[in-house]
């Protein structure tokens, strides 16, 4: 959901804007291009750039993919240095899951306690193993469906929007209806005590 703030989030709204005409200008792309390629409207990208309009995880990623780009290179300078402090060069780093399933680390490290992945999963795929670690998970479905696996638990089926808690001791993994036209997308948060808690 792209978000409209008031006064108290105007700065960061105008740099995360003042970043992405940035990136489009040295690509050499108009407003109207740009919107195009993430199947937008171009007032829509123009109150991204102009701070009216903060933009979702969802439409972030899009047009990081549109300019060619990772989408923590599209938050302001001040917001990139803050972070690379905190979880060094972990970024955007891809982990294998066994096959072609990967997830990406959006943030945090094996030695730090919080970490968020990207998981996409085709329909029919599932995670290769559960994962069981120290802590707790936050599952938040970004598109499409998708099934938690417990062991010794019925399955949690989740759908866009849906969420869930669960307990990172207990075996768990995420799997894909076969019968789905798209694929189920989940931005999951780890707060573990250090390891990497969802990498193969």
């Amino acid at each position: 959901m792209d978000v409209s703030h008031g006064s108290p989030h105007k700065a960061r709204n105008t740099g995360v804007g003042a970043e992405i005409r940035a990136a489009r200008t040295a690509m050499g792309l108009s407003t109207r291009e740009l919107a195009k390629r993430i199947g937008t409207s171009q007032p829509f990208v123009s109150n991204i750039e102009n701070g009216r309009i903060f933009p979702s995880l969802r439409t972030l990623e899009l047009l990081a993919v549109a300019l060619e780009t990772e989408s923590d290179t599209l938050l302001p300078a001040n917001e990139r240095a803050e972070r690379a402090e905190r979880i060094g060069g972990a970024v955007g780093m891809r982990v294998r899951r066994g096959g072609e399933i990967a997830s990406r680390r959006l943030l945090g490290a094996p030695d730090r306690g919080l970490q968020a992945y990207r998981v996409e999963l085709r329909p029919g795929e599932s995670e290769p193993r559960p994962f069981a670690h120290d802590g707790e998970d936050f599952v938040f479905v970004l598109d499409g469906e998708l099934s938690v696996l417990r062991e010794g638990m019925p399955a949690a089926r989740l759908a866009r929007g849906d969420a869930i808690w669960l307990d990172g001791s207990i075996p768990h993994r995420l799997s894909a209806d076969g019968g789905a036209s798209s694929p189920g997308i989940a931005l999951i948060t780890v707060a573990a005590n250090g390891g990497d808690a969802h990498s193969a």
